[in-house]
């Protein structure tokens, strides 16, 4: 059985007293390295990343217990610009205020590791270091929830990320695991995300629950506990779980929790309709398509100067007719369809068929889709 700490903040300042209650146990002079998530440009009270005040606490206590040596990584989502993400989501500032070196693991120095399916480049800087997960507690379109073992994607190359999607995630979510686990994870569902997450489609809660525990498992199980759901509905926890990779059981520590749960609105899995607008997905597709798609109709509706040439065209589409939104690896035309967008280079073959505006990219960017949208 796992052991876990629980606990309800009523503010996030809080957070920096509960952390002396946590059990680092870091060897003496060992480096530390704090993996968040910042797989796309947002701010930390979003939801959707880390929460760089938080990241902020904990440094400043990992300093004051004598750590010398830490470090941020992170490899943010495939077509987003590091740069961006890591001083929109507030990591940057962090970086430079506390002297903490930021790293893009989508350009570190990697070594080969043999798995199930041939080899991993993993990033080298993990492998003598204490490894600190910061996920956060989100619902997923593809994988029904992101926790600790999922936001260990990010550790990932790009060619390897690619690799995960075409092979559905799950077991890949659950392997990786088997060949690196963090030493410590401090789950953040603080500010979490329900519905079509993990990025922008979904619905922002303010749960301000904090999870942490040396083992990553009985962590997210806890974090699925808490949205509502069946750790072993998750399929990647389920095969870690059945591979013997950590306890989906716990002593918890704090607060109880039945009295922190949530039950968190589910993730349309397979489409998503409003109006005459079908999004549908398949399993095999990532969420940076769509979140592309949703950055490039906000930032259309947010700009007069756009509006009348890339959104009024999808409004009518929407109210009198039907358009159809795929993306992902096996997408196909859908029946009944009217116009199709065809996102990604995983849709490539849908490209020159009768109806369809197929863009290209992975995932395009939102610019890429407006455009695609005033052709409507």
């Amino acid at each position: 059985m796992g052991e876990i700490y629980l606990k309800k903040l009523k503010d996030i300042s809080q957070f920096s007293g509960w952390l002396n209650e946590l059990p680092f146990n870091i060897p003496l002079g060992k480096p530390v390295v704090l993996k968040p998530n910042l797989v796309f440009p947002a701010p930390g009270t979003s939801g959707v990343v880390s929460d760089a005040r938080q990241a902020g606490m904990l440094i400043v206590h990992l300093k004051a217990l004598g750590v010398k040596d830490i470090t941020i990584a992170e490899g943010p989502g495939l077509g987003v610009d590091p740069l961006e993400a890591f001083e929109r989501t507030g990591f940057g500032e962090l970086s430079r205020k506390y002297n903490v070196p930021l790293i893009d693991l989508n350009q570190a120095r990697r070594h080969p590791v043999k798995w199930y399916d041939g080899e991993l480049q993993l990033p080298l800087m993990f492998t003598d270091a204490y490894y600190i997960n910061l996920p956060k507690l989100k619902t997923h379109i593809n994988t029904l929830v992101t926790l600790g073992m999922k936001n260990q994607k990010g550790l990932l190359s790009y060619a390897d990320k690619k690799r995960f999607h075409q092979s559905g995630l799950h077991r890949p979510v659950a392997e990786l695991y088997q060949l690196i686990r963090p030493d410590f994870t401090i789950l953040d569902g603080f500010t979490a995300i329900e519905g079509d997450g993990p990025l922008f489609a979904g619905k922002k809660v303010e749960l301000k629950v904090l999870v942490a525990g040396a083992d990553p498992l009985a962590v997210d199980a806890a974090g699925c506990r808490l949205m509502g759901i069946d750790p072993l509905e998750a399929e990647h926890i389920k095969l870690a779980a059945d591979m013997g990779l950590g306890s989906l059981e716990s002593k918890i520590n704090g607060d109880r929790l039945e009295d922190c749960a949530r039950k968190f609105k589910r993730p349309e899995m397979e489409m998503l309709k409003m109006l005459g607008l079908h999004n549908q997905r398949t399993p095999l597709a990532c969420s940076l398509c769509g979140g592309s798609a949703r950055e490039g109709l906000v930032s259309s509706a947010r700009d007069p100067r756009k509006w009348a040439a890339s959104l009024m065209p999808v409004l009518r589409r929407m109210v009198f007719g039907r358009v159809d939104f795929v993306y992902g690896q096996q997408a196909s035309i859908p029946k009944n369809s009217q116009r199709v967008i065809a996102v990604g280079e995983c849709t490539r073959h849908l490209q020159g068929r009768p109806g369809v505006i197929w863009v290209e990219g992975c995932p395009p960017s939102p610019e890429m889709l407006v455009e695609a949208f005033a052709k409507l």
